[in-house]
C-alpha cells in the first residue's frame, strides 16, 4: 500500500465510523495527494462537505495577522521594534509592549478568554475593536514584557487595531487589498455573524449526539480567531508564505523563527525553524495546519465538530507520508448482547482524570473533558463482553474502554495513546 492509498485508507476508516467530520488537504512538493471532504458541512440540512466549504479556522487567522504587520514593516510604515503606544491612543507607555512583543505572544497582555466571564456571558454579546481594546487597556500585564511567553488572543486584537490605525484602512479591507486579492484567496474571508457567508459550515459541538455549538458573537475575535476558508485557500496561502510571493526572505524568515517560548509570528515554530503549525478553535470548529519545510510538506485538517483531535489526525497524516509508525484505527462492530451496565455505571477516578458513566435510553454513555477541558457526553458502545471484563470504543472519537468488573476499575487509552487507570468512586 503506497503513502497516499495508506491516508485515504486512514481517512475513511474515521470517516466512516463516525470519527471525522470535515475537510482534509495533505500535499507534498507541490503535489496534492489528498483533497477531500468528509460528511456534513450542516446535520441540520444534511448538506456535505466538498471543496467549497468555508470553515470558521479560529487562530489559523493568526498567521493572516502577523503577515499583515510585516507587510506593513516592509513598505516602511512602521518597526516591529516599536512600542504599541505609538499607534494605540492612551496605552500605557510605561508598560514597554513592542509590536514584535504582540507577535510573539512575549507581552504580558492579560486574555479575555481566560477569564470565565468571557465564555459565560461576553461572548455572546457584541462588542466593537474599540470596546475591546480598552478592555486590555485596562488590565494590568501579567508580566514584564519579553520574560515570558503566554498566548493571548487580545494581543492580537491590539494588532488588529495596529494594522487599522497604520493603513487607515478597516482590517478586513487591509487584508482584502494586500493579501486575498494579490493571492486569489476568493473564499477567505473575515465573518462578523451577521453577513450571509455563502457555503460556511456549521459549527458543531458533542452531548449524546450532534448538537448546535455555543453561540459567539463574531464581531469579537477579529484578527485573533474571527476568519472564515478553505482548505484549498489555506493551501495557497500556505504557498505563497513558503515561496516568498507575499513577503521578501527577511520577513519571511522574522515569521518563521520561534522567539522564546517556541513561537514565531503567528505560528508555533520547532524542529530548528524545519516545521510550522498552529491549531485553530473556535465554536463548534477545530482545525490544524502543519508546514514542514525540510520535507516540502502541508497538511491542513478542518473540522466542523469541536470534539475532533484534528491536531492528532494532522500528526497520524505526516507520519505516513514521512515513513513513520503510525498506529492505525480499525474498524468495528458492536457486538448485539446485553450490556452489563449496572456493573458499569458510576464515578471512576484518576489522579489526572475524572469520568462518569451512565445508562439513558438503552445506551451506556460517558462524560470526560477533552481539550481546553470542555466537558463532552458520548456513546460508548461494547465490542467484547465477558464475564469479568467489558471492552468498549467510543462515537465521535477513537478511543478504548476497558471495564474491569471485578476489580471495579477503568482502563482508558485516549485517542493519543496515552493510558489511564481510573478507579471507581461510587456507584450510581
Amino acid at each position: 500500500m503506497d503513502k497516499k492509498q495508506q491516508i485515504n485508507e486512514y481517512m475513511d476508516i474515521l470517516a466512516e465510523g463516525n470519527y471525522f467530520n470535515g475537510f482534509v488537504l495533505a500535499a507534498t512538493k507541490g503535489e496534492i495527494i489528498l483533497n477531500k471532504g468528509y460528511g456534513l458541512s450542516s446535520y441540520q440540512y444534511a448538506i456535505e462537505n466538498t471543496s467549497i466549504t468555508k470553515f470558521r479556522i479560529g487562530s489559523l487567522t493568526k498567521s493572516f495577522t502577523a503577515a499583515a504587520v510585516l507587510l506593513l514593516h516592509q513598505q516602511g510604515r512602521l518597526n516591529l521594534s516599536d512600542k504599541i503606544n505609538a499607534y494605540i491612543n492612551n496605552f500605557p507607555s510605561e508598560n514597554g509592549v513592542t509590536i514584535h512583543h504582540l507577535l510573539s505572544h512575549s507581552s504580558g497582555v492579560a486574555d479575555f478568554t481566560f477569564y470565565s466571564e468571557y465564555w459565560e456571558k461576553y461572548m455572546r454579546l457584541p462588542s466593537s475593536l474599540k470596546q475591546s481594546v480598552n478592555w486590555i487597556k485596562s488590565r494590568p500585564l501579567q508580566f514584564k514584557p519579553g520574560k515570558d511567553m503566554q498566548y493571548s488572543n487580545a494581543g492580537y486584537l491590539l494588532l488588529t487595531a495596529l494594522i487599522e490605525n497604520v493603513s487607515g484602512l478597516p482590517y478586513e479591507q487591509f487584508l482584502l487589498e494586500n493579501i486575498f486579492k494579490p493571492l486569489q484567496l476568493k473564499n477567505t474571508g473575515i465573518d462578523h455573524g451577521r453577513k450571509i457567508v455563502k457555503d460556511l459550515a456549521s459549527g458543531h459541538s458533542v452531548w449524546e449526539e450532534v448538537v448546535n455549538a455555543e453561540f459567539v458573537d463574531m464581531s469579537i475575535p477579529q484578527g485573533a480567531y474571527g476568519m472564515y476558508s478553505t482548505a484549498e485557500d489555506l493551501y495557497k496561502w500556505t504557498e505563497a508564505l513558503r515561496n516568498g510571493v507575499l513577503l521578501n526572505k527577511n520577513m519571511t524568515s522574522k515569521m518563521f523563527t520561534a522567539s522564546s517560548g517556541g513561537y514565531g509570528y503567528g505560528w508555533f515554530i520547532s524542529g530548528n525553524s524545519e516545521t510550522a503549525r498552529h491549531s485553530g478553535d473556535i465554536n463548534g470548529f477545530t482545525n490544524e495546519l502543519l508546514m514542514n519545510f525540510k520535507e516540502g510538506l502541508t497538511i491542513i485538517v478542518l473540522s466542523n465538530v469541536n470534539i475532533t483531535p484534528a491536531d492528532k489526525i494532522c500528526e497520524d497524516i505526516s507520519k505516513i507520508i514521512l515513513n513513520k509508525e503510525v498506529r492505525m484505527p480499525e474498524r468495528f462492530s458492536p457486538v448485539r448482547e446485553p450490556i452489563p451496565w449496572r456493573n458499569l455505571i458510576g464515578e471512576y477516578k484518576s489522579n489526572e482524570l475524572y469520568s462518569l458513566v451512565h445508562w439513558e435510553n438503552n445506551k451506556l454513555f460517558v462524560t470526560m473533558p477533552k481539550k481546553f477541558g470542555a466537558q463532552y457526553k458520548y456513546e460508548i458502545k461494547p465490542f467484547i463482553l465477558e464475564d469479568d471484563k467489558a471492552f468498549f470504543k467510543s462515537d465521535f472519537v477513537y478511543e478504548d474502554f476497558m471495564f474491569d468488573l471485578k476489580g471495579h476499575s477503568l482502563e482508558f487509552v485516549d485517542v493519543y495513546g496515552k493510558k489511564y487507570f481510573l478507579k471507581k468512586q461510587t456507584a450510581l
